[in-house]
């Protein structure tokens, strides 16, 4: 049973990122597509990819692969983000969001489900309008996909850099 669920969450995982990558493909040469690093609370590092409208006019996509200790443990994930900015007063913006991530290590899969509520600030009076710094909270919910266990609510935080083009 064990190898099923592992077998049906490989697939999940690769039709999240085949989903992701022919969104963000179709869409390469929109305006306000974005790259950047985070850190934070899990110790970790995140690396992501945005893209602007994916999903529609107002709604991003933002692709996720992490790095995570948890428990004494390293675990490597990947996730998907909708996201949607609900105020914007050049340089700030303020935005929502909520996805699924995937996390392996010591021999078990979580799936996570979280919400996000984040803030950046965009470099633009120093000429510098592609770099931002932001902000970001989630909270959320993990289950074991293996062992059957839950660890909710889970919280994070994290500071990070993005680069739009």
């Amino acid at each position: 049973m064990t190898g099923m669920k592992r077998s049906l969450t490989a697939r999940v995982l690769l039709a999240l990122v085949t989903a992701a990558l022919v969104s963000g493909i179709s869409s390469a040469s929109a305006q306000g597509n974005w790259f950047g690093v985070r850190t934070g609370y899990p110790l970790g590092v995140t690396i992501h990819y945005g893209v602007a409208n994916a999903l529609a006019n107002g709604f991003d996509l933002r692709i996720s692969g992490h790095v995570v200790a948890h428990g004494g443990q390293a675990r490597i994930g990947i996730g998907l983000d909708a996201m949607h900015t609900i105020a914007e007063v050049s340089p700030f913006s303020v935005y929502l969001g909520a996805g699924p991530a995937i996390e392996f290590g010591a021999g078990n899969a979580w799936l996570d489900l979280h919400a996000l509520f984040g803030g950046e600030f965009r470099f633009v009076d120093l000429g510098l309008p592609q770099l931002g710094i932001f902000a970001e909270g989630t909270l959320g919910g993990a289950i074991g996909l293996s062992d059957g266990s839950a660890d909710v609510p889970t919280f994070g935080a994290a500071l990070g850099v993005n680069y739009h083009f």
